[in-house]
């Protein structure tokens, strides 16, 4: 079975899998799960190939999270992804922002479960932010949520920066309703690049020239070193993610701090 979720919404795309993940975890608790990302990692793609063919221990139930397939070789990877259209025994959730070539544009018709999560327009990111505050017990005024809407317009904010701002605001412990003097306080018009992408460029396979101009923007925005390493490891390949750990240890221990780790990454030339 596929599923691919596909747009540039990538927070939600991202919590489509933690409930994809937590339904079939509850279904099969001893399944195999493992991520790819074929575009980071040359070694990923064999190890995929791999994934599909080996026999599970406890379960022949297994799943995998398939990212950069538009990196692979088409024709290839399209055979691989043919054979498992109708396995029930595998899942393989494909998650990208664009769509496929026309190679792959079959992954946006049945039999695979094809879900598109485009960016969200005044009304849909009205109702949510009405949500996600409601699961934050915050309690915004109409012009509050206005503003909200309108920050996310004029910034062209997608949904992760939306959901930052909440944490803040659930964080700043303003009285409720929570007016827009207070949201003024807090979230400003000038925030000009999103943390969370200048954080992807620093964890990304990109030049380490990029990387410096995309460090030193954050620096100059001002943003705590500890929150953009932590943002780092949302939608991380496997591969960073133990490197992330083991900085995190060093924070811990005294060793590196936060800004020293971010130069260490902006400097790296690959993950």
């Amino acid at each position: 079975m596929i599923i691919f979720l596909q747009g540039p919404d990538y927070y939600r795309r991202q919590q489509k899998v933690k409930e994809l993940t937590t339904f079939y975890r509850q279904k099969h608790p001893n399944f195999d799960f493992k991520n790819f990302d074929l575009a980071e990692n040359k070694e990923s793609y064999p190890a995929f190939k791999d994934f599909l063919v080996q026999q599970s221990l406890f379960d022949n139930f297994k799943m995998a999270l398939i990212t950069g397939i538009s990196e692979a070789e088409p024709k290839e990877i399209k055979a691989i992804l043919k054979e498992h259209l109708s396995d029930e025994s595998i899942v393989l959730i494909i998650s990208e922002e664009k769509k496929p070539g026309k190679e792959l544009d079959f992954l946006a018709r049945k039999p695979v479960y094809y879900q598109e999560f485009k960016k969200l327009n005044a009304e849909e990111s009205a109702f949510f932010i009405r949500k996600e505050a409601e699961k934050r017990d915050l309690a915004l005024d109409l012009k509050a949520r206005e503003y909200l809407i309108s920050w996310q317009e004029q910034t062209d904010a997608g949904t992760w920066a939306l959901i930052n701002e909440l944490d803040k605001i659930a964080l700043a412990g303003f009285p409720q309703p929570i007016s827009v003097k207070n949201l003024e306080s807090l979230i400003t018009f000038s925030y000009q690049e999103k943390i969370f992408d200048l954080a992807r460029i620093l964890a990304g396979h990109n030049p380490v020239k990029r990387k410096m101009v995309a460090l030193e923007q954050l620096l100059i925005q001002k943003e705590p070193a500890a929150y953009a390493f932590n943002m780092l490891s949302y939608g991380a390949p496997a591969s960073l993610l133990l490197k992330l750990a083991d900085y995190d240890v060093s924070v811990k221990s005294g060793g590196l701090g936060y800004e020293e780790i971010l130069l260490d990454l902006a400097l790296a030339s690959h993950h």
